[in-house]
């Protein structure tokens, strides 16, 4: 008899363990799902309110360029902050990367509040005479087929007519010795840097190497002399390419532009977009087209 009560509490707790194992079984996949469950949820939410801190700093890009605000409110709730400054300073790297045939605009004069040239005392327009171009992402070798080569177009004035007094200078420079022989463009210098970034080419651009030669300010408020460059990237049909400007000896560039930073925000969620804003530039396509002052075009067969 004691034996058979033995037996039965043996049993008994065996059953007991396998029950308890059971329940931590599955109390251990319950809590598993519910984490799982918790963490979908807080990363949907963080993507959500990346969104909308990111959908609130681009309405702060688009109300800084239509008027002055520096900061609003979305009706979701996101808020966005705006800064604003000049893009200026003795160096400069183009916004954009170039395909060939892309146009790069320098400005040598300085635009007033309501965009318009001048040069004065309030406005000061660039007084060096030279520059140095620098293109061509770190690393690109010079002497492929779809080596970057620039085009450097220099507008100027002679006198004080206007736009009736403005002439065109141009240089080209190419890394590729072996297109040189073909297209007759200078050879192009080494790699340079410009605000941390490595470029693959540079070229020095001296005011008085261009033929003709191109006059410099002797005062940064007088308006004759460069009134602005167009550097033209070429042959790099396989990728955009990057490009900027800058210059020694104590002169600077006039503003190139706008530079507008919006931060947009929501709850802890923070998302920031830079965008460049430049002074506006005729397209390139016009650097190609013929124009007639009087009378029209006659094609000679």
């Amino acid at each position: 008899m004691k034996k058979t009560v033995r037996l039965r509490s043996a049993s008994a707790g065996q059953a007991l363990l396998i029950i308890l194992l059971v329940m931590a079984v599955v109390l251990t996949i319950a809590l598993s799902v519910a984490s799982r469950s918790i963490t979908d949820i807080t990363v949907s939410q963080k993507e959500e309110e990346s969104a909308r801190a990111f959908s609130a700093a681009e309405a702060g890009v688009e109300q800084a360029i239509i008027g002055n605000t520096t900061a609003g409110s979305l009706d979701s709730g996101a808020e966005y902050a705006i800064e604003t400054g000049r893009i200026e300073g003795n160096e400069f790297i183009f916004p954009s990367l170039l395909s060939a045939g892309e146009v790069a605009p320098v400005w040598f004069v300085a635009h007033d509040a309501d965009g318009n040239q001048t040069c004065g005392s309030s406005y000061p327009c660039f007084t060096g005479s030279s520059l140095t171009v620098c293109w061509g992402a770190s690393g690109t070798p010079s002497d492929g087929g779809t080596t970057p080569a620039v085009e450097v177009s220099m507008f100027y004035t002679t006198g004080s007519g206007g736009s009736t007094s403005t002439k065109i200078a141009r240089g080209a420079y190419d890394p590729n010795s072996s297109r040189r022989g073909s297209n007759r463009f200078d050879p192009a210098g080494g790699s340079c840097s410009i605000a941390g970034t490595d470029f693959a080419f540079s070229k020095t651009v001296n005011f008085s190497d261009f033929n003709p030669v191109v006059p410099n300010r002797t005062s940064s408020g007088e308006e004759r002399g460069p009134q602005f460059a167009r550097l033209r990237i070429l042959y790099n049909t396989d990728r955009g390419h990057p490009i900027g400007v800058s210059v020694v000896g104590g002169t600077n560039f006039p503003s190139q532009g706008t530079k507008i930073e919006s931060t947009g925000t929501v709850g802890e969620t923070t998302r920031k977009i830079e965008f460049s804003r430049l002074f506006s530039d005729l397209p390139p396509i016009f650097d190609s087209a013929v124009f007639s002052g009087v009378g029209g075009i006659t094609k000679s067969e």
